[in-house]
């Protein structure tokens, strides 16, 4: 049986978003589980698409894996190729069928060769700067980073084996990829 689907928004202040679309496959006490077959499509606001795997670490053609974190600032990324990323986030919020966060611009990662680390501190910094992530915002990035990196070093569950062995999982059940969006707007306000 086909999971059902549902969708994620990607935002970023001051202007811009990605959505892309996901199978639900299931809730457990980490969280909602999604997953975005290779070849799904994301569509960002300007109406342009690509594949999903192009717009973060990774690249064309990989499969992911996406945690929705039952109470976190965060939203985590598994990939074939041994790459956990998360893009720390304002809390995800499930509006209808779609998954939507802000993005505070920091990225925790651990690498397939085992390096640990966060990207992006200077756009952090220069978004708190110009007022796009208010002071709340800037400490809870910061605090969730840390936490992440912690977890990643320690093999934390869900970033233990948990995480690959449902990524494994969802590729073995062969689903096809997300290419359809409906009638979602490509862009809301």
């Amino acid at each position: 049986m086909t999971p059902p689907t549902t969708f994620v928004r990607k935002r970023k202040r001051p202007a811009g978003c990605g959505l892309w679309p996901t199978y639900q496959l299931g809730t457990d006490d980490y969280g909602t589980w999604l997953f975005t077959p290779r070849h799904s499509l994301h569509r960002g606001n300007d109406g342009s698409f690509c594949e999903v795997a192009q717009t973060s670490p990774g690249g064309p053609g990989e499969d992911a894996l996406h945690l929705v974190p039952r109470d976190g600032w965060w939203f985590a990324t598994w990939r074939p190729r041994g790459l956990l990323v998360a893009d720390v986030s304002t809390p995800p919020v499930l509006i209808d069928n779609e998954w939507t966060y802000v993005d505070l611009e920091l990225d925790p990662y651990r690498r397939r060769d085992g390096s640990i680390g966060t990207e992006d501190w200077d756009d952090l910094a220069e978004a708190h700067r110009n007022g796009l992530i208010d002071d709340t915002e800037h400490e809870a990035a910061v605090a969730a980073s840390r936490t992440l990196e912690h977890h990643f070093t320690h093999a934390i569950e869900p970033f233990g084996p948990q995480g690959w062995t449902r990524l494994a999982d969802a590729i073995a059940l062969g689903l096809p990829p997300l290419t359809a969006f409906g009638d979602q707007p490509v862009d809301v306000l």
